[in-house]
């Protein structure tokens, strides 16, 4: 995008000055915030179909942005689109988790990963559209060759009906569970087929046996003070008559002991917890977008083949949408801490010896480059379910969007960077530098247990 737009639109837009487009799509201010609002207000599938229908429209009109100016581009193709992605991101997690509110990190990890496959699919797509002929890059990171330039605009184009065929079958299936089942108080529909405990809680629950060869007349005038001949199980089927009609607002079992933390946003705010996971997700978001953003013009100053970087970058998001899951599933067996723990350590580690990938050559790349991604696919997977564990269940979409915020700061933080002063550190040093934030997380999430909320993470 940036070498097209120095050839055909705006001579003096950098790479760098690209690094504002992912800042805005990943982590658009209030976007999730909004995407909570409208989940709640209409139905899971309207909202999905809102933030999918900002997406797609946004790829669409790309096709004419790139063509005209940089600020038009980044309210296209940044605003436009992070908008649509928060929407229909924090629509997806949280209906998932209300299928599933026993499995949260599992659930998260498995629509986290599926977020992030997409990359490995749509790299190499894109690659093949536009450089077919596999083309090198410059030693600066940009494209020269005008027959793989004017293949740009149209990619925008083609990209937006697969994305609109995509997600016109995926919201077919976008719903919440039935109201009788996730207010039962039984649990989930998970918790009912894989674990041995749920036949203790459903074990509680009586029946009574009705003979069919008896006539039950209800009768709902005229009928005795006092009838002997009716049984609980005769009332009990003149209620369950008598409320058949609310089927859809009553639940299958009454539960009025709930004892978890139910927080609202404003609560939320006032607490030292959130703060804390807020901190830490601004250092876990800003490492991840710096190594996000630039691994491929880092990866071409001394790696001379495209599409091996594509093939790079498939084999790292598969391992990072797999990795989304793990990360869930060591979550739900052990604690948030403990499994953000070992991704920030994993990933200070990486980061800090990345440079050694430009001696050590290509293959070497290829592994740093997986590791990585392995640990930065623990942001996505974790975060959402440290939300729900520490203010509740109830408000977990507009909660988390709030949380989310930090990834905007960060990335502000980050395109500013890359922008005025990439060039005078280098690579190197920005490596360096960056992985001091993921340490910073670890410090901050080992401390979090002496927060008011942090023990149910720990």
């Amino acid at each position: 995008m940036a070498s097209y737009m120095r050839n055909f639109t705006d001579p003096t837009v950098r790479i760098e000055h690209m690094m504002w487009i992912p800042t805005f799509q990943g982590c658009f201010p209030f976007a999730m915030v909004i995407g909570g609002l409208t989940s709640s207000t209409f139905s899971p599938r309207v909202s999905a179909f809102i933030g999918c229908a900002l997406v797609t429209s946004s790829v669409a009109l790309s096709a004419y942005a790139i063509q005209h100016s940089f600020a038009l581009f980044f309210v296209v193709y940044g605003l436009l689109f992070g908008l649509g992605s928060g929407i229909a991101y924090v629509t997806a997690v949280s209906t998932a988790i209300n299928w599933a509110p026993d499995k949260i990190g599992v659930v998260s990890g498995i629509v986290a990963a599926g977020f992030g496959l997409s990359s490995s699919i749509f790299a190499p797509i894109q690659t093949m559209i536009v450089n077919p002929l596999n083309l090198p890059a410059t030693k600066d990171g940009y494209f020269v060759q005008p027959e793989l330039l004017m293949r740009v605009p149209s990619l925008f184009t083609k990209l937006a009906i697969i994305y609109g065929i995509m997600q016109g079958i995926a919201l077919i299936v976008v719903c919440d569970p039935p109201f009788r089942i996730r207010h039962s108080g039984l649990g989930s529909l998970s918790e009912y087929i894989f674990s041995a405990s749920a036949s203790q809680r459903y074990a509680g629950v009586s029946y009574s046996r009705v003979r069919l060869d008896e006539q039950v007349v209800v009768e709902t005038t005229n009928r005795p003070a006092a009838d002997p001949s009716k049984s609980r199980s005769n009332e009990s089927i003149t209620n369950s008559v008598d409320d058949e009609d609310d089927d859809d607002e009553d639940p299958v079992f009454d539960n009025d002991e709930d004892t978890t933390i139910q927080m609202t946003s404003s609560e939320m705010l006032k607490s030292p917890t959130f703060y804390c996971l807020f901190a830490s997700l601004f250092c876990c978001s800003f490492y991840a977008n710096m190594f996000y953003n630039l691994y491929k013009t880092y990866g071409e100053s001394f790696i001379e083949d495209d599409m091996f970087m594509a093939m790079a970058f498939s084999v790292a998001s598969v391992a990072n949408a797999i990795a989304r899951i793990g990360w869930g599933y060591l979550t739900d067996r052990t604690s948030f801490q403990i499994a953000l723990s070992t991704a920030t350590c994993l990933a200070s580690v990486f980061l800090l010896t990345m440079p050694m990938t430009r001696e050590l050559g290509k293959m070497a790349f290829l592994f740093w480059l997986t590791g990585t991604f392995i640990c930065m696919g623990a942001t996505h997977a974790l975060f959402i379910t440290a939300t729900v564990k520490c203010f509740g269940n109830r408000h977990k979409a507009r909660n988390y969007g709030y949380l989310i915020l930090s990834t905007t700061a960060s990335g502000v933080l980050l395109a500013a960077i890359s922008q005025f002063y990439l060039k005078a550190i280098g690579y190197t040093y920005l490596f360096i530098i960056t992985s001091i934030f993921p340490f910073c997380a670890f410090i901050i999430i080992s401390c979090i247990q002496w927060t008011p909320q942090g023990k149910s993470v720990t």
